[in-house]
């Protein structure tokens, strides 16, 4: 019997050591939201990062019918995205994603601008890791 016990204690604590080493069991996660023209859009995440663009548009898909069809997306948690829209040529928005608002913000009206649009504004930021509205 105590053989067995200690078998089991030992089995534990290889457990719980693994489960503390570093990056043990972290699996990568991504973040991907679709915009839309009523800037609805939520934040959808998979195991890769095809996998959150898919859950993403279909995310959007399921409330709009105005979707990008083109989801911004991060695999940095900590990172936000901008949703920007733009009035001119037409209305249309988009999202990037960058470590603090400024950029992600930036990062959204210069694709714009590349692109030619004009009357650009931010309509809000979402929380790549939770999905929280800033």
């Amino acid at each position: 019997m105590r053989t067995i016990s200690l078998a089991a204690l030992a089995l534990s604590l290889a457990t719980a050591m693994a489960a503390l080493a570093p990056g043990a069991a972290q699996q990568k996660r991504w973040a991907a939201v679709d915009p839309n023209r009523e800037t609805n859009a939520p934040v959808a995440w998979g195991a890769t990062e095809d996998e959150a663009r898919q859950r993403a548009i279909d995310a959007c898909k399921r409330i709009s019918q105005t979707c990008a069809g083109g989801p911004a997306v991060t695999d940095d948690m900590r990172e936000v995205f901008a949703l920007v829209c733009c009035a001119k040529p037409h209305l249309g928005c988009a999202a990037a994603a960058a470590g603090n608002k400024r950029d992600a913000s930036r990062n959204a009206q210069q694709m714009f601008a590349e692109a030619g649009y004009s009357e650009c504004s931010v309509r809000h930021f979402l929380q790549a890791g939770t999905g929280k509205r800033q």
